[in-house]
């Protein structure tokens, strides 16, 4: 009896042996457990996916490749790569991939490197013959500062891009015109910017003795068989007709941006295509070598895919060139371009030797960001599960509210203000204690740093440690000797570390102000200029008794602070129409194609009257003690007095008084 039951358990056993082997192929044909097996199931799909996204969120063309196991896995374009033309987008189209270039110029400071020629770890003031940098710290400033973004300078957009090709200047040019200050000492905070690329850049081609653009050539699209990449900014009319057009969704249609160049083409000058990413993707999850080329050693591009900083204990961090991404319990390594009119991402997932890389002709950074989640999603499910909340995070929402903005933003001069309209996030406490991150900048030419876009809920799952509701991404809030909240680091995105503001700082306190000292301003313009000149003709013609007649001090200080108060009004309003035109090219403020004579002058022509203001609130004082006029005239007298200031604060903090760089 034992027995046969003991045989029954043992034909049990291989019969279940038997189902579970035949259903392995079926799960790993799905993809549910080891990743992407089949290119057709793959297609599938991308196709369904990318048409529900693109209808979404209105972009008009897609590439997108995979590579996996030592070869390109699938790759495919959608839409269109000009709507006017009707041109298909595929992997041949010239692609304008803007801050993915800083991938590259990583490379050529890592070749370098492995060459005996630098070491990461040395300060790089030394090398700079022409000119000096605005360093104001004793902390060396290293290569491998530059190739994890913790060099510490602040962020400035002045003359990044050119509308002809003969605007150009050579880099070295443009790094000593246009000097950022260090505002942070090194290897301390990851501050996202274009400088540290540019400085890297630069620094190798005065290494190597020959153009950045060349080196490029020769290091890196050459033996790759990059045939279709390229750094130079005045394209052929071969290149110029397959260049993908990018597009802005205004008013329920996509309409074509301006082609223009950039002037740092370190930071974001690289144009390639999808089927020349596949070989640069393949080189880096095959120790370099793709094919017979080799563009660095095992040990270098391992240093590309290890961590190098973390700005928080538990945080994602970078590479040398790239940021960890942690979602399924997976490790991405990423790398982004934003463009106008164009976005594109770079994915590694080197744990399954494959390599992803999409670009789409849109502004629209929803679908970039969506990526890495779904595919994971897809392919690699580690089963639905929310984050759970700390014990006490209700009570403690309320502390993380606030205005942040990113810690390395331009404070030196005029273009300051580019980060509050283009790079704030407000976080709001909810009422289940959860925080909605908010992107409040205006404008789709550049995304917020830190992979937020729209809006997005967060959970405390550790002290000042959060994790996305839907499991999309991290972030980390840093605390004074007071707990009272200073910082915030995104884990997403392009990585950076965001300062909270103080309310003075805050987009409603700005613009409120601002908006009521003008209209008080104006008011006062009017009733000195306009309504107090009609009365007196209105009871001329009437020939009504004349009141009191005012003093010769009395009407002075009327018509002087009349046009005063109109002058400075007009000068700061004259300062933002030339930093912003409403005709300015591609959604750009006017700063961006560089310093014009009509910039430096309005910048000078708001000092003489700031200066003078000052005269203002003296003759507020003079007419309360002497008692001039009406009761409630000097009271608006006072209040004038008092916008005026308001007005030179406001300017003050943006650096709208007097041009300096």
């Amino acid at each position: 009896m034992q027995s046969r039951l003991f045989s029954k358990i043992i034909a049990l056993f291989l019969l279940l042996s038997l189902l579970l082997l035949n259903a392995q192929p079926a799960l790993a044909q799905s993809g549910a457990l080891d990743g992407p097996v089949d290119p057709a199931e793959m297609e599938a799909f991308f196709d369904g996916y990318l048409a529900e996204q693109m209808d979404l969120y209105h972009i008009p063309g897609v590439v997108i490749s995979v590579v996996k196991d030592g070869k390109v896995f699938f790759s495919k374009g959608y839409g269109y790569a000009d709507i006017e033309q009707q041109r298909p987008f595929s992997e041949d189209s010239l692609l304008t991939t803007a801050s993915l270039g800083k991938l590259f110029t990583a490379v050529g400071l890592l070749q370098l490197s492995e060459q005996g020629k630098l070491d990461l770890q040395a300060d790089i003031r030394p090398y700079f013959k022409d000119f000096t940098l605005n360093t104001r710290f004793d902390d060396p400033l290293t290569f491998a500062n530059l190739l994890t973004h913790t060099d510490g300078f602040e962020t400035r957009m002045i003359g990044v891009a050119a509308l002809r090709a003969d605007e150009l200047k050579p880099l070295g040019e443009m790094l000593a015109t246009y000097k950022p200050n260090q505002i942070l000492p090194a290897g301390k905070y990851l501050t996202y910017g274009d400088y540290a690329a540019n400085l890297a850049g630069y620094l190798t081609q005065e290494i190597s003795g020959r153009p950045f653009e060349q080196i490029m050539l020769e290091k890196i699209f050459t033996p790759l068989g990059m045939t279709h990449s390229t750094f130079n900014q005045d394209l052929t009319a071969a290149q110029r007709d397959t260049l993908a057009t990018g597009y802005s969704y205004e008013q329920g249609n996509n309409q074509p941006e301006p082609f223009f160049y950039i002037s740092y083409v370190p930071q974001g000058g690289l144009r390639t295509t999808a089927a020349d990413m596949n070989h640069f993707m393949l080189a880096l999850l095959n120790q370099g070598q793709y094919q017979d080329g080799r563009i660095l050693t095992a040990p270098a591009v391992a240093s590309m895919l290890t961590q190098q900083f973390s700005p928080a204990e538990g945080m994602p961090g970078i590479t040398y060139g790239l940021f960890e991404d942690f979602k399924n319990g997976q490790r991405a390594l990423l790398r982004d371009g934003d463009g106008v009119g164009t976005r594109t991402r770079l994915v590694l997932l080197p744990q399954y030797n494959t390599g992803i890389f999409i670009s789409y002709n849109s502004g629209d950074s929803n679908l970039r960001l969506n990526l890495i989640g779904d595919y994971l999603n897809h392919y690699y499910p580690a089963g639905k599960t929310s984050p759970v909340g700390m014990t006490g995070y209700r009570e403690r929402a309320q502390m993380f509210t606030g205005t942040f903005r990113p810690l390395q933003a331009d404070i030196s001069t005029f273009t300051k203000s580019m980060y509050f309209f283009s790079q704030l996030v407000e976080i709001k406490a909810n009422n289940d204690g959860t925080l909605t991150i908010e992107s409040t900048g205006m404008g789709d030419h550049s995304s917020v740093m830190g992979g937020f876009e729209g809006a997005t809920q967060w959970i405390e799952v550790s002290p000042l440690h959060f994790e996305r509701v839907d499991g999309g991404g991290v972030v980390a809030f840093v605390t004074d000797e007071k707990g009272s909240v200073v910082r915030m680091i995104s884990g997403q995105g392009y990585h950076s570390t965001f300062k909270k503001l103080a309310w003075y700082e805050a987009a409603h306190f700005q613009i409120g102000s601002i908006a009521v000292a003008a209209v008080i301003l104006l008011s006062f313009g009017l009733l000195i200029f306009l309504l107090m000149p009609l009365i007196w003709l209105v009871r001329k013609l009437r020939k009504q008794q004349a009141r009191a007649p005012l003093s010769k001090m009395e009407l002075a200080a009327l018509v002087w602070a009349g046009l005063l108060t109109q002058w400075l009004a007009l000068v700061v309003s004259g300062v933002i129409g030339n930093l912003y035109a409403f005709n300015s090219i591609a959604g750009f403020p006017n700063f961006v194609w560089g310093i014009s004579p009509a910039i430096i002058n309005a910048l000078n022509a708001v000092s003489l009257p700031a200066y003078l203001t000052i005269s203002l609130p003296v003759l507020a004082g003079l007419a309360w003690r002497n008692r001039w006029w009406k009761t409630w005239l000097r009271v608006f007298f006072t209040l004038s007095a008092v916008a005026a200031l308001v007005v030179i604060a406001w300017a003050q903090y943006w650096n709208l008084i007097g041009f300096h760089l």
